[in-house]
């Protein structure tokens, strides 16, 4: 049975290959894109913004044709979450899985300042985002989802190198990898903890499974997101033919293999 996902963390473009290995594995994608830089250097005709909205519905129309749609997502605004939960579940008809996606080294490659305006947008891109998001789509599926038929909700933490590990490990920069800033790392830490919290909360839930995944740059799929998204929607096939069960709250390994933890316990 083919199955519906949405992806938010690593934008279009550069979430496609992580999309792709969703895809080939029997999902129809939504994945989050950035919403495009605003121009005020002129003021546009009702008739300009009218063709806008028409040339991005057009566009949406015919990716989500092709089982792979991009959806623009404004992090800081609570808003812009709920409208890419209903723009995905009205394009596919419904949610099944949903994975928030934080690839530090992703991340750290466009985080290099340390400024006061730095701290801000790193609040709204890093953290704030994420966390809007889950609690949108932790409502969507309260209310659409059931014990005989739960979501699946993912939080994926991609680690990547911090400027303490280099000070403990020298040869991490290579000048290949980004390395991510204090502020990235402090974000990274934080997403770790809401993910956890949120786990621990809502572990106990019918209506949704809630994963935790850890994946480090040593891996074997860790570097190739098509690989890795590839191995997320097996162990995520397999988890959902277990009825009834409880994971306790504890980061999965990528490319793990699945296994019913035997602290596991059953549904009340």
């Amino acid at each position: 049975m083919e199955k519906n996902i949405l992806i938010a963390g690593k934008d279009m473009v550069d979430g496609g290959s992580f999309a792709e290995g969703c895809s080939v594995s029997g999902r129809l994608v939504a994945i989050s894109g950035a919403e495009p830089d605003a121009d005020d250097s002129r003021r546009r005709t009702i008739a300009e913004r009218r063709a806008e909205v028409a040339a991005y519905e057009e566009a949406r129309s015919i990716e989500a044709k092709a089982g792979i749609c991009t959806i623009e997502w404004n992090r800081s605004s609570p808003l812009s979450a709920r409208s890419f939960v209903l723009e995905a579940e009205s394009i596919y008809g419904r949610i099944d899985e949903a994975v928030l996606l934080f690839d530090e080294e992703w991340f750290a490659s466009s985080a290099e300042k340390m400024d006061a305006e730095e701290i801000a947008r790193v609040s709204d891109y890093m953290t704030v985002g994420f966390q809007y998001l889950a609690l949108e789509l932790i409502s969507k599926f309260e209310r659409a989802n059931s014990a005989e038929q739960p979501a699946t909700l993912v939080f994926m933490l991609k680690e990547g190198p911090c400027t303490l590990d280099v000070m403990k490990v020298p040869a991490l920069k290579t000048g290949v990898n980004a390395i991510a800033s204090p502020l990235v790392a402090a974000a990274a830490a934080s997403f770790a903890s809401f993910a956890e919290n949120i786990a621990a909360l809502y572990a106990d839930s019918r209506f949704v499974n809630i994963l935790l995944v850890r994946s480090d740059p040593d891996c074997d799929v860790s570097g190739h997101d098509d690989q890795l998204s590839r191995w997320l929607c097996s162990y995520m096939d397999e988890l959902c033919e277990k009825k009834n069960v409880r994971h306790s709250v504890q980061w999965i390994k990528s490319g793990a293999k699945f296994v019913q933890s035997p602290f596991s316990l059953f549904r009340r």
